[in-house]
């Protein structure tokens, strides 16, 4: 504005900045800049160097004044993006009465927010975000002519004061990312509010209704994402008529969606990630405008409804309806809708054929996790823009479309775990953008086509479980961004070229294969199973390569181990084989086939001779009466006060062997586990857990290792349990204590487990340092004077959610992923042994089966857990369920996020007298955030460790059907952000 209109409209305003001030209408500028400077010195020390001292104040970069001469003042204040570091010191920019504006977002100040800011009546543009601000807001917010207030990515906390709502112009209102808890304020008057963002604090309770008679009718975002809401989505949305975005996800809310038709404004709907049930409402899908939907991560049901979505020219463009219970086939015209670009369905129950009609501007469609079945249609190859597409763990058949392959702007395709007919791999040279591929369980024979060196963007590739044959090509060097490789289950041969021992690899498996030679060096950060199967392969798995020969000529080597059923899944995250046809291997050559059968024969003859040589001294180990309290039974065999007495009664040590699978060459004999464990002291003893007794052992060159007698409830035939353990140890993954090796003595079963070297996540969270736990496989035990390693004294936040996140992934495979699929029966936190890296191992998997598998156990059922982690069903029913492990994480959840055990003196009978019962209650009660750990508040974490704790509400819901699966706990556990740990 010029001009003597603009002149007046200026006077006008330096009038009434002087009128209101009353008093502070004597304050001048040189006091604006004292005020200035005291703050500027406390958060830029060398402010000199940006603002010059000899220019005019009001002349430096980022302020303005307003005013004439002796009157002027500073009038508006940006200082955003300059690091400023340090506190806001009282009086210096409290006292600047005459701003509007003040910006510092996105610097790095600290400490509270000064009081004397919040009385700045001129003040119309606050804007404090992304800093390292704490504390709380004051009960009073005197700013009533504020239009926009942003405090969001702060530290904040505390309750959200009810005098926000007197802030009667406001306009915007962003306060996301901070740890304000408590319910949500009422904000009476905010009569022209247009902008409300409250996501990602610990918001709890309801949305009450009384606050649509106050929020404006104007209103065009909400977001109250990623906090504790409870309770229905109230029909009373309906009101916000002029809304545009609505996003209500990652909450606790229940029922159903309402009927929302009045929403006509509508472009973005999110209510993914609560407890929502019932069938997608149609009224939702004929919104005019609608763009965005998102319902993912809820339970909801039945088919996705007709044609048309939307009535504008504004087609839908975003659709997730992932992991829900959604059935029936696609609605015809759907993935041909005009604008549609994202489609997310998987983890539903789909069926029927994929449409063949697509609209040309699609972008991603995921598909997988569903039972789709016909043929991949031939027109998905001819979407310009496809990006992403993954089809896998369908029952998709017929042939695999080349076209696919060949497309430029493809960078994710996935087709794994389908029944395709037998077919080659495809040519790799005109899929030079993808970034994962992942053909793993596709029935794909032929060579890994050199093609493959040209994918230099590749970062994942699976081609796991199929007929592959021929050598690795050695041009797959040329794929520098690799960091992910499995080859394994396929019949590659030959050596393994040197050059990819340079890839930045981070996981590796080429294990079941006829790979042969020397493992490259740098591979030796990858354990054994990476390599498992390939028994003529040398170097770094336990076996020197013959000198001057590192071919290894399988005429120089023994004959192999018959390799594991090839019909187990993959041991990764990617979907394992659940449907797919049999792997028969009919391109096997026929001298390959006869070493399998004479492995066969070799290892049935062992099994035999093992079986007849002890099966006349069980007589001898028969159970004695206990004459006293100093022993203890495990099967036929006595445990007396002196162990080595039962040692010394088993004759030629030396002649039975100890069955590895971690390290198959390393040729161990019961001798060595007598001499390992000084036979079977009881100073070796670690723990009388309810499976049998456990040692520590080393090995001759210092390998650690763990042995368990396990109780004698099994079979008596020496045949069927060898077939057991074998059938246990083919259960690998990343996140179970792996069973390494078993020995069959005298009719007894002795297990060997690796050795983890951090203890069981019980010991850290609760345990003094001089307690004993009774399975304690800790590094103290192994040593007089023990090098304690350097961690905090608690387990950081960041290190409790890596243990739930690898937990959860256990099960999730135990429940899910493993053929036939294992009920562990015993989740606890002593049953979570951490290793060197602080990742957890889930021990014990697998057992409950082997002790109640015989018909002559005397002990008892096994079943029912272990106190304060018993699912409530299993006191009527001694059945045990996937759905039982899930309350047992589920408690294991509320230990991580409180730092209390189970049970114990600190919860009251009114709370059930248990960890759950006291945490169910204060979530009923909306008081959730009293129990958190309090070591770890004030780091931050609070809304990650809320999230944390909704999960395990859901998962100790008392009705089994009310749980969810272990699956979709692995989702919601990675859907919360936490940040990296490095100090380990």
């Amino acid at each position: 504005m010029t001009g003597p209109t603009g002149k007046i409209v200026t006077l006008l305003l330096v009038v009434l900045i002087l009128l209101n001030h009353g008093t502070a209408s004597a304050q001048t500028l040189r006091e604006d800049e004292e005020n200035l400077i005291a703050f500027l010195r406390n958060v830029l020390p060398d402010y000199s160097l940006v603002f010059n001292s000899s220019v005019p104040t009001c002349q430096w970069e980022g302020l303005t004044c307003i005013g004439l001469g002796a009157q002027q003042r500073i009038y508006t204040l940006n200082l955003g993006g300059l690091s400023l570091n340090g506190s806001i010191p009282n009086n210096t920019l409290g006292a600047l009465t005459a701003l509007t504006v003040l910006e510092l977002s996105n610097n790095f100040l600290s400490g509270s927010i000064p009081y004397d800011i919040f009385n700045l009546r001129n003040l119309m543009h606050l804007g404090l975000a992304n800093n390292r601000l704490t504390g709380i807001l004051p009960q009073w917010i005197n700013l009533y002519q504020l239009l926009k207030l942003d405090l969001s990515e702060n530290l904040l906390s505390g309750a959200l004061p009810n005098s926000l709502g007197n802030l009667r112009s406001l306009n915007v209102l962003d306060l996301h990312g901070n740890n304000f808890t408590g319910p949500m304020p009422m904000l009476n008057n905010t009569r022209f509010l247009r902008y409300l963002d409250l996501s990602s604090n610990g918001i709890t309770g309801n949305v009450p209704y009384q606050i649509f008679f106050s929020l404006s009718q104007e209103l065009a975002q909400l977001n109250l994402s990623s906090n504790l809401l409870t309770g229905p989505i109230l029909p009373e949305f309906n009101w916000l008529w002029q809304i545009r975005v609505l996003d209500l996800s990652n909450n606790g809310f229940e029922g159903e969606i309402p009927d929302l038709s009045n929403l006509g404004q509508l472009r973005q709907f999110n209510v993914a990630s609560n407890n929502l049930h019932g069938m997608l409402p149609v009224s939702i899908t004929k919104i005019p405008y609608l763009r965005s939907l998102s319902v993912a991560k809820n339970r909801l049901w039945g088919p996705l409804p007709p044609l048309p979505w939307g009535t504008s020219s504004e087609k839908i463009r975003f659709i997730d309806c992932s992991h829900n219970f959604f059935s029936g086939p696609i609605p015809n015209g759907l993935l041909a809708s005009e604008n549609l670009a994202v489609v997310r369905l998987t983890r539903n129950w789909f069926s029927g054929p994929i449409p063949g009609n697509f609209t040309t501007l699609l972008e991603e469609l995921d598909l997988s996790w569903n039972n789709f079945t016909g043929n991949i249609p031939e027109t998905l190859a001819n979407l310009p823009l496809l990006t992403k597409l993954d089809l896998s763990a369908n029952r998709l058949n017929g042939s695999i479309p080349m076209g696919l392959v060949k497309k430029t702007s493809l960078q994710h395709l996935s087709l794994a775990a389908n029944e395709f007919e037998e077919g080659s791999l495809p040519d790799l040279s005109h899929a030079g953008s993808l970034v994962y591929l992942n053909l793993s369980s596709c029935n794909r024979n032929g060579s890994i086509p050199d093609s493959v060196g040209e994918l230099q963007s590749l970062v994942h590739l699976d081609l796991s479980h199929n007929h592959v044959t021929g050598p690795i090509p050695e041009n797959l060097s040329l794929t520098t961004n690799i960091t992910t490789l499995d080859f394994s289950y396929n019949n590659l041969n030959g050596q393994i070229p040197p050059a990819l021992g340079s890839l930045n690899l981070s996981s590796l498996d080429l294990s079941f294969n006829n790979l042969t030679g020397e493992v490259p060096n740098q591979w030796i950060k990858f354990a054994n199973t990476s390599f498992t199967g390939n028994s003529f392969l040398c170097g770094i798995v336990n076996r020197p390569c013959p000198v001057g020969d590192t071919s290894t000529a399988p005429s120089a080597l023994p004959l192999p181990n018959p390799s594991p059923d090839p019909a187990l899944p993959p041991l990764i995250d990617h979907p394992p084989i659940v449907r797919g046809k049999g792997h028969t291997r009919k391109d096997m050559e026929a001298g390959a086939v006869l070493g399998i059968v004479i492995g066969l024969c070799l290892a049935f003859c062992a099994l035999l001779s093992t079986y007849m040589l002890f099966h006349k001294k069980r007589k001898r180990f028969k159970k004695k009466p206990r004459k006293d309290n100093s022993s203890y039974l495990t099967g036929p065999l006595t445990f007396e006060s002196d162990p080595c007495g039962w040692a010394c009664q088993v004759p030629q040590p030396a002649s039975i062997p100890v069955i590895m699978f971690e390290k198959p060459l390393l040729n161990l004999t019961f001798a060595d586990l007598l001499q390992a464990t000084s036979k079977f002291h009881n100073d070796s003893q670690i723990a009388d857990g309810r499976y049998g007794p456990t040692f520590k052992g080393t090995l001759q060159g210092g390998f650690k290792i763990v042995v368990k007698v396990l109780r004698d409830c099994g079979p008596a035939n020496e045949l069927e349990k060898a077939a057991q353990l074998e059938a246990l140890g083919k259960i690998r993954h990343e996140n179970l204590v792996s069973l390494v090796g078993y020995c069959l003595v005298g009719g007894e079963r002795l297990l060997v487990y690796e050795f983890m070297e951090n203890a069981d996540v019980h010991q850290r969270l609760h345990d003094s340092p001089d307690t004993h736990h009774p399975e304690n496989w800790t590094k103290e035990k192994w040593e007089d004077a023990p090098e304690r390693f350097i961690v905090p004294e608690e387990l950081a936040w960041p290190i409790r959610h890596r243990i739930a996140v690898g937990v959860a992934r256990a099960l999730a495979f135990l429940h899910h992923g493993s053929v036939p699929s294992v009920v562990h029966r015993d989740v606890t936190t002593a049953n979570i042994m951490l290793d060197s890296q602080y990742e957890p191992h889930l021990a014990d998997c697998g057992l409950a089966d082997l002790v109640e598998s015989g018909k002559h156990c005397d002990s008892g059922p096994l079943m029912g857990g272990s106190p304060g982690y018993i699912p409530p069903e299993y006191t009527q029913t001694w059945k045990a369920t996937s759905r039982g492990d899930v309350f047992s994480f589920g408690v294991v959840l509320l230990e991580l996020v409180t730092g209390k055990p189970p049970t114990g003196q600190y919860f009251h009978e009114s709370y059930g007298g248990n960890l759950v019962g006291w945490v169910r209650t204060l979530i009923r009660e909306k008081q959730g955030y009293k129990c958190l750990d309090p070591k770890l508040l004030a780091t931050g974490v609070e809304s990650e460790m809320l999230e944390t704790l909704r999960i395990g509400y859901l998962c100790t819901a008392e009705l089994p059907v009310k749980r969810p699966t272990m699956q979709q706990v692995v989702g919601l556990l990675k859907d919360i952000h936490v940040d990296v740990v490095t100090c380990i």
